[in-house]
């Protein structure tokens, strides 16, 4: 029996082969039914009824992703160094609307993450958010949201290139050249990444967790048993904390923009689900991801904030002081490390599926399998050195992709699946008070993911023109050492 193929997902476009199921069971024979191009609602079908990856004897194993394995990756791309961006937050907003829309984003992105292993459930062949896209809105969606969720992950493993520059800076007193660190920070990324499959590269979720964990609490505590906040001046100071705070419009985006990008991780979970040995354990095991790194957000920012308050340290990690800067950070490495190889390996795995996805190229360790896989890592991991390089205002840059595709798919795109999944019975007008409840759900997911899209738009390029204005933007391929801790504080000595 002719093994069933999907060719509309190539990056060449070609007629795809759908099957058409005979048995009653739903099983295979089925009879191969030709297309045309573009045929989505066949292509559709299909995705209902194939998974990405087969489980197979031959080849790398794509489907041996275990329960523990896949909370252990959904939670590496859900925190990070970014978990300490959220003390901003606090700062801008004030501790009172701060702690309310962490925990308002949390809980809707929580229920976006489970939206998403809902639609995966039914469409068992969708990879990414590419597919998802295609599903929803045909070759136009497919683009859009394939290439948001690739340059999204890309810039992402770049921000990870960097911070662990900045880690190589600090414990070694800039030791050297900071291209240097960041040469080898990429080749270490592209070597991690290489493995074919989540399976083998889950373990640097765990040693991503149990390092980068450990860094934050050292860092915490110090901070927490100081007499006074490390970067505050000599003599009398205040911290500034306040329940409600004094911002622009601009800085309340900004405040909110950070707070979706630490919930941007359920972008990558699709690809994770597509890899698991049973994917209908992902609901527990994506409430799992959500509700630890909700509670390490809540409890870290709230610490450091009231510790710190507004003599919190850019990078976050070096309020800690010069010593306990240097063991954090030095303990922080594998960590950040794990965070760019994960977000690495997504974005090769998107275009590597694209790219064979319907030919036994995909799973058997052919020689195009390995040249297709091999080519891919290195030239991606080359493009996120080059981007994190050469774009001089790249801070800004990450926090206008950010804001981007953070609301897209951690808002926007669940409320979507859900629409499109359940439109059957908006047809047939079986909608019960639950059912219509949802559906106004998805549609608030759908209006508050496209202004917060515009909004975080408007507020990250106004951030890369004041930071042009004030002649902050750097030069790329630059020596100069990236570790330097900054602060940004008011003069105001009142106690």
């Amino acid at each position: 029996m002719e093994k069933a193929t999907f060719k509309d997902f190539p990056l060449v476009i070609e007629t795809p082969i759908v099957y058409t199921t005979n048995s009653d069971d739903g099983s295979v024979p089925p009879t191969p039914l030709k297309t045309a191009k573009g045929d989505t609602e066949k292509n559709t079908a299909y995705m209902r009824t194939h998974d990405v990856f087969e489980v197979s004897e031959s080849g790398p194993d794509f489907r041996g992703v275990n329960w523990f394995g896949a909370v252990v990756l959904l939670t590496k791309q859900q925190i990070g160094l970014g978990v300490l961006s959220l003390l901003k937050v606090l700062n801008t907003l004030g501790m009172v609307p701060g702690m309310i829309l962490i925990l308002f984003i949390a809980a809707v992105a929580t229920y976006g993450s489970v939206v998403i292993g809902k639609f995966a459930q039914t469409h068992p062949g969708v990879h990414t958010m590419g597919d998802v896209g295609f599903i929803i809105a045909g070759v136009a969606g497919r683009e859009l949201f394939g290439w948001g969720f690739w340059l999204l992950e890309c810039f992402c493993a770049a921000s990870g290139i960097l911070a662990t520059s900045i880690a190589l800076n600090t414990v070694s007193d800039h030791g050297t050249c900071t291209i240097v660190f960041v040469v080898v920070a990429a080749i270490a990324i592209a070597l991690g990444a290489s493995p074919r499959t989540f399976k083998q590269i889950s373990w640097f979720g765990y040693i991503g967790v149990c390092s980068l964990l450990p860094a934050i609490f050292i860092a915490t505590i110090s901070i927490g048993v100081s007499d006074r906040p490390p970067n505050a001046p000599a003599g009398p100071y205040d911290k500034r904390l306040r329940a409600f705070g004094d911002c622009t419009l601009v800085e309340g985006l900004g405040a909110i923009v950070n707070i979706l990008f630490a919930y941007a991780g359920s972008a990558g979970f699709l690809p994770v689900i597509s890899e698991m040995r049973n994917p209908k354990g992902y609901t527990s095991a994506v409430l799992t991801c959500q509700a630890f790194s909700t509670a390490l957000y809540v409890s870290i920012a709230c610490v450091l904030w009231y510790y710190c308050g507004q003599y919190i340290a850019s990078p976050a990690l070096g309020s800690a002081g010069p010593l306990i800067k240097k063991i954090a950070y030095g303990i922080a490495i594998p960590g950040l490390l794990a965070g760019p190889i994960i977000y690495a390996h997504l974005s090769t795995k998107f275009c590597f599926v694209r790219i064979l996805r319907g030919t036994r190229h995909l799973q058997e360790p052919t020689a195009v399998h390995w040249f297709t896989w091999l080519g891919l890592v290195t030239s991606i991991v080359i493009f996120c050195f080059v981007i994190a390089e050469v774009v001089p205002f790249f801070d800004e840059l990450i926090g206008l992709v950010g804001a981007v595709f953070s609301s897209m798919f951690t808002i926007l795109v669940p409320g979507l699946m859900w629409l499109y999944d359940n439109r059957d019975e908006k047809q047939n007008g079986a909608r019960t008070l639950k059912n219509k409840l949802l559906y106004l759900n998805a549609v608030m997911m759908m209006i508050a993911g496209v202004s917060l899209l515009v909004l975080g738009l408007y507020a990250s390029v106004e951030n890369i023109k004041s930071a042009f204005a004030e002649g902050s933007i750097g030069s790329p391929f630059s020596c100069a050492d990236n570790s330097v801790t900054t602060t940004s504080y008011t003069n105001d000595t009142s106690t």
